[in-house]
């Protein structure tokens, strides 16, 4: 299905993702089996398995290998399930999730984000996922409700309407930017309450998308 692994992504997947705690076989098995550097753009395919973020322009980040597992880690989507991810940077999230999930919904709004993530998305034979290009701050309601949302960056908040656009049940993960801190935190739909817990700590800049200051708290 996909192509031949390297000893780099071995290298990556035991040193950086293998053993992050409560990390399942089944996603070190996705791991393995998709060839980081081949989500990467050109200038950045020498620095596809280091252990650090990568800046892209416009306030966009390459999420390190570290923090793209934790994120599918925590979402813990099931197969049956579809989830949208706002924000593509690289395609390698998205194509990580589509191994797992029925469908796979991107909204994207940077025209060079969506180029190279389409072209790794069909290079790697993932048929299940579909690009959107529009503004990501509005999620894709006329795709809704999502059994699980996550937004590929930094915000200063979580838009309501992006919380209405899950199902009852599901989850949103965001990387928060308050108070100087950055932590990642999952929000949890119930009926119409939404329940939010900290994940774990990390530094991105805020999309610039997500700046307005129509704040919802929690």
């Amino acid at each position: 299905m996909l192509m031949e692994i390297n000893a780099d992504n071995s290298r990556m997947v035991n040193g950086q993702i293998k053993p992050i705690n409560g990390m399942t076989e089944k996603l070190v098995s996705i791991f393995n089996s998709l060839n980081r550097e081949s989500f990467m753009p050109e200038k950045f395919k020498e620095s596809a398995y280091v252990e650090k973020n990568l800046a892209l322009p416009n306030h966009r980040v390459i999420l390190k290998p570290e923090i793209v597992a934790k994120i599918a880690m925590f979402i813990d989507l099931k197969e049956n399930e579809n989830v949208l991810i706002l924000g593509s940077t690289t395609g390698y999230l998205t194509a990580v999730l589509s191994l797992i999930a029925e469908t796979v919904i991107v909204v994207e709004e940077d025209d060079s984000c969506i180029k190279s993530s389409e072209i790794a998305t069909k290079e790697n034979n993932l048929n299940n996922v579909i690009y959107i290009k529009k503004s990501i701050s509005n999620g894709c309601i006329e795709q809704s409700p999502f059994n699980a949302i996550i937004i590929e960056g930094a915000v200063n908040y979580v838009p309501q309407k992006l919380l209405n656009q899950l199902e009852n049940g599901g989850r949103l993960i965001a990387i928060l930017s308050e108070n100087g801190l950055c932590n990642a935190k999952k929000f949890t739909r119930k009926e119409t309450m939404f329940h939010s817990e900290q994940l774990f700590p990390c530094s991105l800049p805020v999309l610039p998308s997500f700046k307005e200051k129509n704040i919802f708290s929690f």
